[in-house]
């Protein structure tokens, strides 16, 4: 044979033999799971037991676009994916493979992935979403929610501003959701004995309850009631963000107290996967013999109803579970849907619409604890929109406020705060005040609601189980004593005067309102006038003045003087605006007193 035949015959020889190699090298494999078509729904799940270790395939197709600007300017673990897999550990719950940008290739539409993943002895969750759609550059990212629910308007006015059709957009992805995208897992053939399947996501052994699944605008309660001290694990998904603003939570109270005794705060949270605000609570907790409420709320968005970015590694299990630490405690806790109903409460000025103001007096026959709970809107550098706020009625001091700084969010738009707190009151005469702006209020929202949208306003209610009714009373503000003289509610461009004398030595206390500006220049304000000499006493005066609330130039003073026996003539003036039922700007709190009063202290 000469050389030329020999390399041709060597040549076909190594030829045949990689054909062997790779037709011996084609293990035969058998599906597991297979996840595909998302046209209609953004995720699916499927579940898988291993009954020893063996080594997986990932066969998967799915979309994503890196972004180096993404990566750099934004707060955000992004994959790069909008369409991909992952597993997690059915048991731990923890992630255990992730389908990325860095593990798969290919266009931004067709990102694929082909490797073996060795897997220990156990059970498994696999799971595969196709949420929206992204576009970026070297310095640009742009991403938009495909929501399967509507025509996604959304997402249309965002791409025009980059000159993209949505609607093309929307119909190619669409069209690679139904057919392209998907995930099957597989193990050779001769390992399939010891593989079975279930529905994802597996339950936890011994459930109490499991709100799960929740969509949109939900608001679901619980009763629990607890025959002994039990400890029970905790397990919630949510949404939620840096400073305590969280969308999508739960929380539990104690029915007796109304103070909450579990809450998704920071410090009991951790991520969950996929997009940032995706947030994990996981813990346990010892309930007492007693009634307790169980809460979870979600917002307008961002839910199983629709992800509106990557959901949460566990996304079946989108709500909040409770499970037992022991099998045996659970004939000590039964549970009833529905909340427990609200015995203690004594006094609501809630459902609070765009420019009202309300009050309402009450009065405690003894020292007491009372719950406040409180909604408004906060309108940035800690002022206050919408709020309430509560006086004593003899005094006019002010005894309780809604202050930013004990505040949360209250769902909906981050400018929804709410009070929820336990306050001790001694026995006395109160009145509680709310008031709103031109905007933002109950029925007619300009920006997202909270939760409880019927609970804007202020309530109070009794705390424990032995708060007696009758301890309280409510009715018409009670009438002002020890008043030596008055002039209050004076409209514009009056000039008031009330007379009156003063037969030995006497202490007064001096509280009036007026309107001041910065520059020290008083335009709504009283004075005392000895009625003999002509001669001004005392005068309201700019640098005695603090806030009265509402606009910066409400001015309030409260202060004592000493009078001398005599005639006096008490005056107040008001300029061409902003007094009385006249106001230009945002009201003070106690609007009323818009004016001056002398109190004989005693």
């Amino acid at each position: 044979m000469n050389t030329k035949n020999t390399r041709r015959f060597l040549g076909v020889a190594a030829l045949v033999i990689l054909a062997a190699i790779v037709i011996f090298a084609q293990v035969e494999r058998t599906a597991v799971a297979t996840l595909k078509d998302f046209s209609e729904l953004e995720v699916r799940g499927a579940g898988f037991t291993l009954t020893r270790n063996i080594k997986v395939h990932i066969d998967a197709v799915g979309g994503g676009d890196k972004s180096v600007f993404r990566e750099l300017v934004m707060d955000d673990e992004n994959t790069g994916m909008y369409a991909y897999g992952w597993i997690i550990d059915a048991a731990t719950r923890e992630v255990v493979w992730e389908m990325t940008h860095e593990n798969t290739r290919g266009r931004r539409n067709d990102r694929t992935v082909n490797e073996d993943v060795s897997l220990e002895k156990g059970a498994y969750e696999v799971y595969f979403v196709a949420y929206g759609t992204v576009r970026s550059g070297a310095f640009s990212y742009s991403q938009a929610n495909i929501d399967r629910r509507n025509d996604n308007k959304r997402g249309r006015n965002f791409f025009s501003i980059f000159g993209d059709n949505f609607e093309d957009i929307r119909d190619e992805f669409m069209e690679s959701a139904k057919n392209d995208w998907g995930i099957t897992i597989s193990v050779p053939s001769s390992d399939a004995g010891a593989v079975s399947s279930f529905k994802a996501p597996a339950p936890f052994r011994q459930t109490i309850f499991s709100l799960t699944g929740i969509g949109d605008d939900a608001t679901v309660k619980k009763t629990l009631t607890v025959s002994r001290d039990v400890t029970v694990r905790i397990y919630a998904l949510g949404e939620g963000r840096e400073r305590d603003e969280l969308y999508d939570h739960g929380w539990i109270i104690d029915a007796a107290t109304r103070e909450r005794v579990w809450d998704m705060r920071r410090g009991r949270l951790e991520r969950a996967g996929g997009a940032y605000k995706n947030i994990l609570a996981d813990n346990e907790l010892t309930l007492p013999k007693g009634q307790f409420e169980l809460v979870y709320v979600t917002d307008d968005s961002h839910s199983p109803e629709d992800w509106n970015d990557r959901p949460p590694y566990d996304p079946f299990s989108y709500g909040i579970t409770i499970f037992l630490n022991s099998e045996g405690d659970r004939s000590a806790v039964k549970v009833d849907d529905g909340g427990v109903p609200d015995r203690n409460a004594f006094l609501e000025l809630t459902k609070v619409g765009d420019d009202e103001f309300k009050s309402m007096a009450f009065s405690l026959k003894k020292d007491m604890k009372v719950h406040v709970t409180a909604l408004g809107e906060r309108s940035g550098d800690r002022n206050w929109a919408d709020y309430g706020w509560i006086v004593d009625a003899r005094s006019r001091e002010k005894v309780w406020s809604m202050d930013d700084r004990r505040s949360e969010h209250a769902g909906g738009a981050s400018k929804n705060r709410m009070i929820d707190e336990i306050v001790s009151f001694s026995k006395g005469d109160y009145i509680v005040y709310y008031q709103t702006d031109d905007s933002h209020s109950y029925d007619d929202w300009n920006s997202g609601p909270p939760y409880d949208q019927e609970a804007w306003g202020i309530a109070l209610r009794g705390v424990g189980s032995d708060f007696d009714p009758k301890s309280v009373t409510i009715g018409k503000e009670p009438a002002e004593a020890n008043i030596l003289a008055q002039i209050i509610r004076v409209r514009d461009d009056r000039h008031e005067r009330r007379t009156f004398k003063v037969s030995k030595r006497q202490r007064v206390r001096i509280y009036a309102l007026g309107e001041g500006t910065n520059d020290e220049d008083m335009h709504d304000y009283g004075w005392i006038e000895n009625a003999e000499s002509g001669r001004t006493i005392w005068e309201m005066t700019y640098d005695m003045t603090d806030r009265a609330g509402g606009a910066r130039k409400n001015r309030r003073v409260s202060t004592t003087f000493t009078l001398e026996p005599g005639e006096y003539v008490l005056h107040y003036l008001t300029d061409d605006s902003h007094a009385f039922n006249e106001w230009n700007s945002d009201p003070p709190e106690d609007r009323d007193h818009w004016g001056i009063t002398l109190y004989k202290e005693e």
